[in-house]
């Protein structure tokens, strides 16, 4: 009885802080991301962010009060899950007669409750809150420092009241901006805004831009160049993490490889290029989809990060996507489990595989013994399809003898399904194969 009393009250005096959030540079941390606009381009933003020897890099993605599509948001989540991507949400209201609606304290219950809810694939739930409320047609047509303070705290009560995971951070500034009736100066703002705001966050965004006009020099000092963010840290006087959420050039030839070597403070998390796609309008400049500027990040060296996983999802099954086809699949990666295999099983889940794991290349053959059902066979070697087979019929169909099917070639791994999904996904030699355990 004194044992278990201990524990019970160990439990109640555990601080909090232990269960929270991490520090994102206290592990290996891939700081390479993009900023996109919609959802549906996770796909191509982890080709670019996880490029070049990268893992887990980072994508900063807006969300709408009005668009609060849980279908549509919980898919997103999942495919950061498989694609290791790690998302920064920034919370945004909707474009109302040329201005921003100024949020409130009910748009902060309503998203807090939503992004809850999702299945965040790291334990770090990222939040930006907003964007560069020292403009007023981000802000309700107005500037106001102490109102965006007031939301500050707020915001970390209520997101805190729902997971101490959540990770909180400022509206990047717009450092360039002037101080007149539309707009004012960045450090200008920091000093009206209410007291005691700067604890309330985990981590500070910051938009850097090689101002003035997008296309000064990255390697300038002033106030308004590539490293403003600088002259806010020196004014914050704080060590917090900083996520350079926003930053590009007009004139991007060569303008990333140099960036990226003038973004080396110790304290930066992520740097997240604006913007992955831009449609017409006033961002297209910005666009580096299928641009030299999109081939020269990718190319940029990266290294794996290791970011501390959602805990709730630390037991979900691992998947193989081929191409564009993501797979749920059950492992073989023992001598036991390989030997056994789908034998004796009367069938096996519609997309769904099982994956065979060798510890190094091998040219082991299957064969179809106690199968009662077809298989597609795909062979994988350096993540890469190296051949096919289909419609391997089982031994009752091919009685007395069991099919063997032996690879051409030594193969890390080896993929099982239903007989015709190979057809039914167009797979081919050649397809690229992303396997997350």
């Amino acid at each position: 009885m004194r044992i278990i009393l201990l524990l019970v009250l160990t439990l109640f005096i555990i601080p909090n802080s232990l269960f929270a959030f991490y520090d994102p540079l206290s592990v290996p941390n891939n700081k390479y991301g993009v900023h996109i606009l919609e959802p549906g381009e996770i796909t191509e933003a982890a080709k670019l962010v996880n490029s070049s020897g990268g893992d887990w890099g980072y994508v900063t993605v807006p969300i709408r009060s009005n668009d609060r599509d849980r279908d549509k948001w919980t898919d997103f989540f999942v495919q950061a899950g498989k694609l290791h991507v790690i998302p920064l949400v920034r919370l945004a209201t909707y474009p109302d007669g040329g201005t921003w609606v100024r949020p409130n304290v009910y748009d902060l219950v309503d998203f807090a409750n939503f992004l809850n809810d999702m299945p965040w694939p790291t334990k770090n739930r990222y939040i930006i809150l907003f964007n560069e409320p020292n403009h007023a047609k981000e802000w309700g047509g107005g500037v106001d420092p102490q109102q965006y303070a007031t939301l500050l705290l707020d915001a970390r009560d209520i997101f805190q009241s729902r997971s101490s995971d959540f990770f909180l951070l400022t509206a990047g500034l717009d450092m360039s901006a002037p101080s007149n009736h539309t707009s004012l100066d960045a450090l200008e703002f920091y000093r009206r805004m209410t007291p005691g705001w700067l604890e309330a966050v985990d981590g500070l965004s910051f938009h850097a831009y090689p101002n003035p006009g997008f296309s000064a020099s990255l390697f300038s000092k002033t106030r308004f160049g590539l490293t403003s963010f600088r002259f806010e840290l020196k004014y914050l006087k704080t060590n917090k993490p900083i996520f350079i959420t926003e930053t590009g050039s007009i004139v991007p030839s060569n303008f990333y490889p140099q960036a990226f070597t003038v973004f080396t403070d110790s304290q930066i998390v992520a740097i997240t290029p604006f913007i992955l796609r831009a449609g017409a309008g006033e961002f297209t400049k910005f666009s580096l989809l299928n641009t030299p500027a999109y081939i020269a990040i990718q190319n940029l060296t990266k290294i794996p990060g290791s970011p501390l996983q959602n805990p709730s999802l630390a037991n979900t099954s691992p998947s193989v996507r081929i191409g564009e086809v993501p797979i749920p699949v059950e492992l073989a990666d023992t001598p036991e489990k390989i030997t056994q295999g789908l034998s004796d099983r009367t069938n096996l889940d519609s997309n769904t595989g099982m994956i065979f794991v060798f510890a190094k290349p091998t040219q082991t053959p299957f064969w179809m013994y106690h199968m009662n059902f077809p298989l597609d066979f795909i062979w994988i070697k350096d993540n890469k399809v190296v051949q096919l087979d289909e419609n391997i019929p089982p031994p009752s169909q091919t009685s007395p003898i069991p099919k063997v099917i032996t690879p051409r070639q030594s193969v890390d791994k080896v993929l099982e399904v239903n007989a015709g999904f190979i057809a039914k996904h167009d797979i081919k030699v050649g397809d690229d194969v992303d396997f997350r355990p």
